[in-house]
């Protein structure tokens, strides 16, 4: 392997280790500040969320929320903070978190997920 070519595998190889800290798709957007992860909802319903420390989310299972009080969720049009301490399984020192979203949708059985996202987010 040509040393260009090995330059190059390197650098891909240490991007592909660590996630933006910041994402954008469609009208929702999730931000690290250094101290909580902003996520921004610019749709005209809510969207509900789940962050987990990367490490943890290989052990844990979690459930979607769609309705009520304790699902955490972003209103129409809003902006929310998540403190890092409020990140499931967050230790100081982690560097990068699995942030879940969705938003449901009307069924005859009731509201249900429109389509689970997820994405790293570094901290």
């Amino acid at each position: 392997m040509r040393v260009d070519q090995l330059s190059a595998a390197l650098l891909l190889g240490l991007g592909a280790c660590s996630g933006p800290t910041a994402v954008s798709e469609g009208d929702f957007t999730i931000r690290a500040t250094g101290q909580d992860v902003l996520l921004v909802n610019s749709a005209e319903r809510p969207t509900f969320y789940f962050l987990v420390e990367r490490d943890t989310a290989a052990v844990i299972n979690f459930a979607t929320c769609v309705q009520g009080p304790q699902c955490p969720h972003v209103a129409a049009g809003a902006t929310v903070g998540v403190p890092y301490t409020r990140i499931t399984g967050y230790q100081p020192g982690k560097r990068e978190i699995i942030v879940y979203w969705w938003r449901s949708v009307p069924s005859s059985s009731g509201p249900q997920v429109e389509r689970l996202h997820s994405t790293v987010l570094e901290l």
